[in-house]
């Protein structure tokens, strides 16, 4: 099955006026961008960086797991010269591999304060924070209300046996998403008991799918929960969809999205000058302003929409970045979920 869509964005010839290019950066050339965000803000993005910094840029766009793998298996001809987005561990697990440039964005001196120490470690010579998503429960409230069940508010409430065959989650082989549910656990609990857990809720999970269907699976009401980053949860409600957010009760996981550069890529100094304008304040606002997708921005400056979790008084779950950040943990534990969880019966 085809996981990765190919999409070219260039430089439009109409803007090559003298006015755009005083306007514009001194940069010319290529970029190509693996993306690991929605399909339509990797659009809008590269197509924004296109046009005001006079690149030619297109992108690739994949799911975390499978970028991850991609990079790997490119790692003496690399087709693309930066990784925007995804689940920061899989960077980190990319930089202890070897594959990626080092370089500290002047931008991460406006990281908020709390991520400033993971910034100032040896992790932030190849990977810099550009956003902030929140784990929780997604629901379906008129699923729900047919099935005449309250929305989970514990980890513990999607064992349910009524909920047999009405939850879905990511596939953490292709997914972030399902990894970071993982690590959140396994801080919450130890590993024994959050394989554990794992095991009772595949009995009422239906399928693990591509973490693009996941949310949009819920909002036609193939399923009636999910565990997800609730920004996404916000969008389709804006939509329109009988989808609700459910921060648990007993610990509330996150994830950051990482940037870096692909060791060996072409396109070096645009490679960099991507990097830097996506950790600006200007543009981490563009995908809520514009697109209606509610990341938190990690630029101290930035703006923060309205229809983000609020955090205060959330009981975020610390994760321990060196241990999850590791390739060989990383592996591990998605080998562990594969044979214990997702094959075992």
């Amino acid at each position: 099955m085809k996981q990765i869509t190919f999409k070219s964005l260039w430089a439009s010839l109409c803007l090559a006026s003298p006015l755009f290019f005083a306007q514009s950066a001194q940069a010319a050339g290529k970029l190509t961008v693996y993306c690991t965000v929605q399909n339509n803000v990797c659009e809008a993005m590269t197509k924004k960086f296109a046009q005001q910094y006079n690149v030619e840029t297109q992108f690739i766009h994949g799911g975390t797991g499978t970028i991850l793998g991609r990079i790997k298996a490119e790692k003496d001809n690399p087709q693309a010269d930066i990784w925007y987005g995804g689940t920061i561990e899989p960077h980190f697990q990319a930089g202890q591999l070897g594959l990626l440039e080092a370089y500290r964005s002047p931008k991460q001196a406006e990281i908020l304060p709390q991520f400033k120490a993971l910034m100032e470690s040896e992790k932030g010579q190849f990977t810099s924070i550009v956003y902030m998503l929140v784990l929780g429960f997604g629901v379906n409230s008129e699923k729900l209300q047919k099935l005449g069940i309250d929305a989970p508010k514990k980890w513990a409430d999607l064992l349910d046996p009524r909920l047999k065959g009405e939850v879905q989650l990511p596939d953490p082989r292709s997914s972030g998403t399902t990894y970071t549910i993982m690590a959140t656990l396994i801080q919450l609990w130890g590993e024994d008991k959050a394989f554990e857990y794992l095991k009772q809720l595949d009995k009422n999970v239906s399928q693990y799918v591509k973490s693009t269907l996941v949310t949009a699976n819920l909002s036609r009401g193939e399923s009636t929960a999910t565990v997800g980053f609730v920004h996404g949860y916000a969008t389709e409600k804006e939509k329109g969809a009988p989808v609700e957010a459910v921060l648990p009760q007993d610990g509330v996981g996150y994830a950051l999205g990482g940037v870096s550069l692909i060791k060996g890529g072409r396109n070096l100094d645009n490679a960099k000058l991507f990097m830097d304008w996506v950790l600006s304040k200007e543009a981490q606002e563009i995908p809520w302003r514009e697109y209606g997708v509610y990341q938190i921005p990690t630029n101290v400056n930035a703006e923060v929409a309205r229809q983000s979790v609020k955090l205060d008084g959330v009981k975020l779950v610390e994760l321990d970045y060196d241990r999850f950040g590791s390739s060989q943990e990383g592996k591990r534990l998605v080998d562990k979920w594969l044979s214990e969880v997702k094959l075992a019966k």
